[in-house]
């Protein structure tokens, strides 16, 4: 079967925050997975849009203090194991 021109893609947000009380990466609250969106990747690619939300994501955290990581999946609920499409962490603002 040939495989679709149009690629949908979700992400999960998860947090490792510099204080100890924390341990490991945590999610960030509301849903695990949520879809990359179609608009957003009609003018650029996935590794772009990654950059972007990370960035505008790390400006509206600025209150925390630790590192952030986004992570790709080319399927909407991914199992334990699946190796996401693209990954990206930024560091938190630091003290």
């Amino acid at each position: 079967m040939k495989k679709p021109y149009w690629q949908s893609y979700w992400y999960r947000v998860r947090v490792r925050l510099d204080d100890e009380q924390w341990a490991g990466w945590q999610g960030l609250g509301g849903p695990e997975f949520s879809q990359v969106s179609n608009v957003a990747l009609r003018d650029s690619s996935l590794e772009a849009w990654a950059t972007a939300f990370l960035e505008e994501a790390r400006s509206e955290l600025d209150d925390l203090r630790g590192d952030l990581l986004l992570e790709c999946f080319d399927e909407p609920t991914p199992g334990a194991g699946a190796e996401p499409v693209h990954s990206a962490q930024v560091t938190l603002r630091r003290p």
